[in-house]
This record gives C-alpha cells, sequence and structure tokens, in this order.
C-alpha cells in the first residue's frame, strides 16, 4: 500500500470514530507507521476493523513516522527490522514487543521459464528492486548467492518507483527479474509474465534460503512507555486479529478488500492473500531467542555487518497482555 492510499484509510480510521474526541488520555494510543510498509501493517487494520481496539478501550490516533504531531499517550511505533536496528544504534531506546510479520512479504522471480534459468542467467540478469524496500537487494542477493553460488554485482540492481514502473521494464526487457511483493507479484505470476524461483512469501522457503526464521515487522514503543496499560490492551486486540487472519475464511477475508485499495479486484485480493496469509505471525509472539536469530540473520546479509554489536536483549520488552 502506497502512502496515498495509507492516508485514505487513516482518513477512514477518523470517520468511524478513531481518531475523535473524548477519550480518556490513558485509554489512547498514538500509533506511528513507517511509510512503506504496506500490507505488513494489515493486522493492525484488521484490530480496528473488527472492533477489537474498541472492545478493549483503546482509542487509536493513526498517523505515520512523518507526522507530526504532539503526542497523546503512550507510542507505538510499527517498524522493519532494520529500521529497528538502525535506531537503537543511534542510541534510542527502542524496544520491540509484538511481531506482525515472520517472513519477507517478497518473491525473486524471473521473465524467463525456471528451466532456462541457471548460474550463467544469474550473472547477467538485472534485478528491478522497489526504492523504499531496504533489505529487497540483500535478500535477494542472499538467495542468489545460496541457491545458485552467485553475488550480483552493483550494476545489476536496476532501482524502481513503483509497481507500473516494475512491470513495464519487465515486460519491455529493461530487467530480466524482480524481486517485488503484493499485488504486483501474484498479478505477474497469474499473467504468467514472472516465475518466482524463490518464494519468500511462505516461512519454509524463507528459511530454506535464508537460513532461519526472520521477524520482518515489529511493534515497537520507547523503553519509558513499556509499563503503559493502554499497550497490553492494544497489544491483545492485535493478537485477536492475528489469530483471526490466520484462520479467516475466504469469504471473511473478501469484506476486507477495500484496506489493500482492492475493493474492485476481490478475486485477485484472495489469491494474494492466499500466499501472504503464513507471513503473519499468529500469536505475535516475540522473545530475545527469537530476536537474537533474526539479527543474526540480518547481520548475515550483504551490508549487514553494521548490526553486528547490536544485543538482541537490549532490543526487546514484554508487554503483558491485558483484557479491556
Amino acid at each position: 500500500m502506497d502512502r496515498r492510499r495509507w492516508m485514505r484509510w487513516a482518513a477512514a480510521a477518523a470517520w468511524m470514530g478513531v481518531a475523535g474526541a473524548g477519550h480518556a488520555a490513558d485509554d489512547t494510543v498514538q500509533l506511528r507507521v513507517q511509510v512503506g510498509l504496506g500490507l505488513r501493517a494489515l493486522p493492525l487494520w484488521l484490530a480496528q476493523r473488527l472492533g477489537y481496539l474498541a472492545q478493549h478501550g483503546v482509542h487509536v490516533r493513526w498517523g505515520t513516522e512523518l507526522d507530526d504531531f504532539e503526542p497523546a499517550g503512550p507510542t507505538v511505533h510499527v517498524l522493519a527490522l532494520q529500521t529497528l536496528a538502525q535506531r537503537a544504534l543511534q542510541g534510542q531506546p527502542v524496544r520491540a514487543w509484538m511481531a506482525l510479520v515472520r517472513s519477507p512479504q517478497l518473491g525473486l522471480g524471473t521473465a524467463a521459464p525456471s528451466a532456462q534459468v541457471d548460474a550463467s542467467y544469474w550473472r547477467s540478469a538485472r534485478i528491478g528492486v522497489p526504492t523504499g524496500t531496504e533489505l529487497a537487494a540483500p535478500l535477494a542477493a542472499q538467495v542468489l548467492m545460496q541457491r545458485w553460488g552467485v553475488l550480483p554485482s552493483t550494476r545489476q540492481w536496476v532501482v524502481l518507483r513503483g509497481p507500473a514502473q516494475a512491470q513495464a521494464a519487465l515486460l519491455e526487457g529493461q530487467v530480466q527479474a524482480l524481486c517485488w511483493g503484493e499485488p504486483l507479484l501474484t498479478q505477474l505470476e497469474l499473467a504468467g509474465a514472472l516465475h518466482v524461483q524463490a518464494d519468500l512469501r511462505h516461512p519454509q522457503q524463507s528459511q530454506r534460503w535464508l537460513g532461519g526464521p526472520l521477524v520482518c515487522t515489529c511493534l515497537c514503543c520507547m523503553a519509558d512507555d513499556v509499563g503503559h496499560p493502554a499497550l497490553g490492551r492494544f497489544a491483545l486486540a492485535v493478537q485477536r486479529a492475528l489469530r483471526w487472519l490466520s484462520s479467516a475464511s475466504a469469504i471473511d477475508l473478501a469484506e476486507h478488500a477495500e484496506v489493500a485499495g482492492m475493493a474492485h479486484e476481490r478475486a485477485l485480493f484472495l489469491q494474494m492473500m492466499d500466499r501472504l496469509r503464513a507471513t503473519y505471525s499468529v500469536e505475535g509472539a516475540l522473545d530475545v531467542t527469537t530476536m537474537r536469530q533474526s539479527m543474526r540473520l540480518l547481520a548475515a546479509l550483504p551490508g549487514g555487518v553494521t548490526y553486528q554489536g547490536l544485543d538482541a536483549a537490549r532490543l526487546v520488552a514484554r508487554v503483558p497482555l491485558a483484557a479491556g
């Protein structure tokens, strides 16, 4: 989901009363979503649409990391793992306490059929990656090293501004491969224009090619906010949304296609979610061991040496779930 779609959803949330007045300060959570997360933030929107936040007495003020407004209550930051690590390196006392996404919502695909793809193909292929998706190129490079023993040169990477440019670049032969996310990945798959070689949307494939589980998106807060009672209620509402997402029927899921900007493409939305559903955490559990494994993988990616000194134990906090 791009920023324009995000702002439309935020406005809709406000219309439903999410950003209305009359809420006590201890009921309010300021939500700041990292720009560019797209469908990785889906469980949060579902927690609102399904009524779980209201049922647990939580009032949410929606915004992005770029918005400038006075905090009202504790602030929850929805961050990619790399962003969390970068802020910790800058000395910010940021703590992660719930995992939203446990596998990259990306796939590495080629214009050529699988039978024609080997190490020689990757030595010359130009690979399109999205701007703003920080780990797309390093993850793709890791897969290429693990599966084909090839590390692409800098000149092989082509940064593309968005889905329209990526589709055009692939169809016109400007790139021979893409490492991309949804919904373009599913669209190109269904059209037969892209042949997925490594599907990081599936946790088993992701762990196979990356070397283990990778928590990709977390709920975080500053250390001073960890004990705030509203966070426990917020966490419980999001956990319920994650459980719902893991088992919802196609009919139930279709009701929420508009959140992804796909109200008129419900069939595509369902096929996309069939591929994405396994990337979401079921319980949201996040402990030091899981964070340590994820940080080890992050540091092992090309260019990840910066993160080797981070202490995973200082990145994780426990927010007890509390009934609303």
